[in-house]
């Protein structure tokens, strides 16, 4: 007969409560370095008005 498993202790909820804070406050940090990073705004896209005559095949008169 197989031998029984050790039965493992609970977590307390405090410490998964901290864990989550210390989750949320890197991912707030990650966001806030994110927004404040010179690189943070969408670049704007270049000669899509040549895109745009470049795929038009046909004109209807």
């Amino acid at each position: 007969m197989a031998k029984r498993p050790t039965p493992k202790k609970r977590r307390a909820k405090s410490k998964g409560k901290a864990q989550h804070a210390v989750y949320q406050d890197k991912q707030l940090r990650k966001l806030t370095n994110r927004q404040n990073s010179p690189y943070a705004a969408i670049a704007e896209p270049k000669n899509k008005a040549g895109k745009a005559l470049k795929s038009i095949t046909k004109i209807k008169a």
